[in-house]
């Protein structure tokens, strides 16, 4: 899924989400998932940035949670510049910077670093829920207060050609995201059976930001 992102009408970058795989981790079957953002090269004083975000994960019966989670600066040619890693039995985050221990949070249930937030949300679009979800970023935990609604919008998208369905959603993140993404966010989500993410609101700094589906691929 390739998502562009808008700050009026200034096109800040893209974010590509790759196809989720199998994979091990212990030993034990878990799920791979890669994050892509590249910033526009045209933005005066920002130039070509390119950050990718890799998840391990796996699930239980109610919910998806993280593993394993490490950041790549392509644009610096810098590697596993940070990771995260969620030790559910210790109780506790392992934070790292280029594989150097640097920071230990407690953890007290199922929770990431943003990757599964994606797969989250397609589970809860459409019902009237409310949900909680903890997020470890920027060496601090934070949180993702989600509100799905069975509210359904018509809105205008590029990846299906024309206007959908769409069910809506909002919340509060509280967590230093990429491209200064924190605070409150709106949301929709097709209304067929994949509840795939079509657009978001999301607060930065100052003002809004615009998240679109621009092109999606079924494998």
């Amino acid at each position: 899924m390739i998502y562009s992102v808008h700050y009026g009408f200034l096109n800040l970058g893209e974010v590509i989400l790759e196809q989720v795989r199998d994979t091990l981790y212990n030993g034990k079957p878990a799920f791979y998932s890669l994050t892509v953002i590249r910033s526009n090269p045209s933005i005066p004083f920002v130039g070509r940035k390119e950050r990718h975000f890799h998840s391990i994960f796996t699930h239980n019966d109610t919910i998806a949670y993280g593993l394993n989670f490490w950041t790549d600066s392509i644009h610096d040619n810098e590697y596993l510049d940070s990771r995260y890693i969620f030790d559910y039995d210790a109780g506790k985050v392992f934070i790292y910077e280029f594989e150097v221990p640097t920071d230990t949070l407690d953890l007290d249930g199922p929770a990431d670093s943003g990757p599964t937030l994606h797969l989250i949300t397609r589970l809860y679009a459409g019902m009237n829920a409310k949900k909680n979800y903890p997020i470890y970023i920027s060496n601090e935990k934070g949180n993702v207060e989600m509100q799905y609604t069975s509210r359904i919008d018509r809105i205008a998208s590029e990846a299906f050609g024309g206007t959908v369905d769409a069910y809506y959603s909002h919340g509060n993140a509280n967590v230093k995201g990429p491209f200064g993404f924190s605070g409150a966010y709106k949301a929709w989500h097709k209304t067929d059976s994949s509840r795939i993410p079509l657009e978001a609101h999301v607060r930065v700094w100052v003002g809004n930001v615009r998240v679109k589906l621009k092109s999606h691929q079924k494998f």
